[in-house]
């Protein structure tokens, strides 16, 4: 019962440090904006082409690739929500607040993971509301986007805590950020596309390739399926939320 009660006022600490920082509203707004412009561009091309009628369902469907705008920034949120205590000497009250290391790891991980998912779904709505508005008026059934928006909260959901993990991991803001953008953009795209088929295989590992098949359902190998994707990018969470849980248990805080 007291873990319980230790962990709701983690929770409710992390989720005031997280509001209170500056460059999360800047993430936030930035995000917003260009996710909805390019619902509106979306929207605006979709009135003028052939299938100005479509339904509801792919006004949905045109905004898939919005997943993947909002993976990135969310996934820096993350990164720097979890290291930023680091680089400010912030974690030292912090685990003076919170000494326990494992509730405050799952307080901020509940916070962060749970803001970035709302996020997602929230701006991925307004993306196909916006497509929507344009090329069929009001009709657009929300309903329709229950499996896109589950997609986007699993794509969302376990990179923010991937990059939770880099964080408490690394330590460093720039250095979460550079490993985030490694394993999501460059080495699947660098991997998947040498002509050695060892590391091919590497990158139908990786969690970027494994995004961009729950995403678009395309991926670099054969073997891959959806379920498969979806199970690798849960392994990444898992492990990246490990590997900082470990090291923020296990050494100092101030090395």
């Amino acid at each position: 019962m007291r873990t319980v009660t230790v962990l709701a006022r983690t929770v409710r600490a992390e989720w005031a440090r997280l509001w209170t920082v500056r460059s999360t509203w800047v993430l936030v707004v930035a995000l917003t904006l260009f996710v909805a412009g390019l619902g509106a561009l979306a929207g605006y091309d979709a009135a003028g082409g052939e299938d100005a009628g479509y339904g509801g369902l792919s006004a949905w469907e045109g905004v898939r690739f919005v997943m993947l705008f909002l993976l990135f920034g969310l996934v820096a949120l993350s990164c720097v929500a979890a290291a930023s205590d680091y680089g400010t000497g912030g974690i030292v009250p912090t685990l003076q607040w919170t000494p326990r290391r494992g509730v405050l790891l799952a307080g901020r991980a509940l916070v962060v993971a749970g803001v970035s998912v709302l996020l997602a779904v929230l701006l991925l709505t307004v993306a196909a509301a916006l497509v929507a508005v344009q090329a069929t008026g009001l009709g657009m059934s929300l309903c329709a986007g229950s499996s896109i928006l589950g997609d986007a909260a699993l794509v969302v959901g376990c990179g923010s805590l991937l990059g939770i993990g880099l964080g408490f991991l690394t330590r460093s803001t720039a250095g979460s950020l550079v490993s985030a953008i490694a394993l999501l953009v460059v080495l699947p795209l660098v991997l998947g596309n040498l002509p050695y088929e060892s590391l091919r295989t590497v990158a139908e590992y990786l969690p970027g390739t494994n995004a961009i098949y729950v995403v678009f359902g395309e991926g670099i190998g054969e073997d891959m399926t959806i379920a498969s994707a979806r199970s690798t990018l849960f392994a990444w969470a898992v492990g990246g939320m490990a590997a900082g849980g470990l090291r923020l248990l296990r050494t100092d805080a101030t090395r």
